[in-house]
């Protein structure tokens, strides 16, 4: 099955040529080999982001940090990377956030109990979202089967912190990012293509003036779009990087 599934990933303009000029056998062969090669590019362009403790990051800052612990569903942040977040905003504690990727809201309501003054925008797709009927079509999307599972925001709805949480429904594509007008702390976590994290990412810039702080969920292997972008910004000269044991980036300019 693995097999199956390495030749079905690596399928390719090449090797669909193998396939038309040397038969079925010689295309699966090529797109498993296109696959391997494109898994060991991302691999070692993950490899060159430099990775970080978060205490090098935290330095001598004593922290008392919210950690609320629930049964940890599909499309969560794990809670050994949700400490890593949390961390950093009671380090920075900013006044205004922006998340982009709600989803059921554990997230938001955790970070909003974190900053006790904080008013905290988070993003996500309307509920009645339909893939065949997205009028976003310049912009690949991803996690579909996620999409469909959500229950966006109601982990938060009816708490204590709901007050302080301002939740948008919309594509992040076309969302006025001007409605969360003075964030200077971005958590970016919606789609993970590469054309969805330069977007989110660049309108979160453009924002804050290019003063804030950037955090980046998922910055692994199994989301090359999230690691092509990363570096695109580190080439800028923009010194991001991996907090150690985590899929998690980070950069601060302020």
């Amino acid at each position: 099955m693995s097999k199956i599934l390495e030749a079905v990933t690596g399928v390719c303009l090449s090797s669909v040529w193998k396939g038309l000029t040397s038969g079925v056998v010689n295309f699966g062969r090529a797109s498993a080999a296109a696959s391997r090669s494109a898994s060991s590019i991302v691999t070692r362009d993950l490899a060159s982001i430099p990775s970080v403790l978060l205490e090098d990051i935290i330095g001598d800052r004593k922290l008392d940090i919210c950690l609320p612990i629930d049964r940890q569903v599909d499309g969560a942040l794990p809670t050994h990377q949700a400490v890593i977040l949390y961390a950093l905003l009671v380090a920075e504690q900013p006044k205004v956030v922006l998340e982009i990727g709600t989803y059921n809201g554990h997230t938001t309501r955790a970070m909003a109990a974190n900053l006790p003054e904080a008013i905290i925008h988070t993003v996500d797709l309307p509920p009645d979202f339909a893939h065949e009927k997205d009028p976003v079509k310049d912009l690949q999307k991803d996690d579909f089967h996620l999409i469909a599972k959500r229950k966006v925001g109601s982990d938060f709805l009816g708490t204590p912190q709901a007050s302080r949480i301002r939740q948008h429904f919309a594509d992040s594509a076309v969302f006025d990012f001007k409605q969360a007008e003075g964030a200077t702390f971005f958590f970016i976590d919606g789609s993970h293509t590469y054309e969805y994290c330069k977007s989110d990412s660049e309108k979160a810039y453009e924002l804050c003036g290019g003063k804030g702080i950037f955090v980046w969920h998922d910055c692994n292997d199994d989301h090359p779009g999230v690691v092509k972008f990363v570096r695109e910004w580190r080439q800028k000269g923009r010194d991001i990087v991996r907090i150690n044991g985590t899929c998690v980036a980070y950069w601060k300019n302020l």
